[in-house]
């Protein structure tokens, strides 16, 4: 019986370290077989404007090399909140059916950021765990007065704070030269402060799925005020070498193992 358990132990490590190779060399292309051709249109074409509403962008997620789950993020429009025009910005994610075998999540971030100013308004967080209740949380920014509302609560806030998503979209409209010379970010959704670093590390033909695609290479570093550094990440973004800058691959050193996003899908 021992005999039988080692055996079978030998093998799943095998296969585990085959799959692993597997993913890291062939992942990314099958992941994308399906949406090839139109990826390939889309980022070959004139792309000189900025993102837009209708905008969607669909990403895999690997941790430690394999599929960890799915993202989607969106511009879903331009509206009017309160006395100002925002950016509606959706991000979706869930766990690949592989990972929500042992452990499924499903949860969503919205974000209003303005479209004039470029700080964030509004920021909603739902997720949900099997077996859980469903959690959600709701942040009002006042950015003339310089405090966020939570639960109740006013808290002081820097200007042009932004909310995790908001801070995305930002670095895709912020001028070339900021990004050389480096650029904070504030980002605030809870109680604590974070500040996202972000550089400009080189300009670089990147090998996709999709063909060899110029891109700008940023580095960024996330750091949570008055944390250890567990909390910490840091890592590589490429995004397209044009006005749109499109996030076409991240690649996160955490503490929990490396991650990585690898575009597999998009929509203008």
């Amino acid at each position: 019986m021992r005999n039988k358990i080692t055996k079978f132990f030998i093998f799943f490590i095998i296969g585990f370290i085959c799959l692993y190779i597997f993913y890291q060399l062939f992942g990314w292309d099958l992941a994308t077989k399906k949406y090839k051709s139109q990826i390939e249109s889309t980022l070959h074409s004139s792309l000189d404007e900025p993102f837009k509403a209708g905008e969607k962008i669909a990403y895999t997620l690997r941790y430690l090399g394999l599929p960890a789950g799915k993202v989607v993020i969106r511009v879903e429009e331009i509206k009017r909140y309160k006395d100002r025009f925002v950016y509606h910005l959706l991000a979706w994610g869930r766990t690949s059916d592989f990972v929500s075998l042992f452990f499924e999540i499903e949860g969503s971030l919205h974000s209003y950021m303005d479209v004039d100013r470029l700080h964030s308004l509004y920021f909603k967080e739902e997720s949900q765990a099997r077996g859980h209740r469903k959690n959600k949380k709701e942040v009002f920014y006042n950015q003339k007065d310089l405090y966020l509302t939570i639960e109740g609560e006013k808290i002081r806030i820097l200007p042009d704070t932004q909310d995790p998503l908001s801070a995305l979209y930002l670095i895709r409209l912020l001028d070339i030269d900021k990004l050389k010379e480096g650029y904070e970010i504030n980002i605030k959704s809870r109680k604590r402060d974070r500040f996202l670093y972000v550089q400009l590390k080189d300009r670089e033909e990147l090998k996709t799925p999709f063909g060899r695609i110029k891109t700008i290479k940023l580095y960024f570093h996330l750091r949570p005020v008055k944390a250890t550094t567990r909390h910490e990440v840091s890592g590589t973004i490429w995004f397209t070498d044009n006005k749109k800058r499109i996030p076409i691959l991240v690649k996160a050193d955490t503490k929990a193992g490396p991650a990585s996003i690898l575009l597999y899908d998009i929509q203008l």
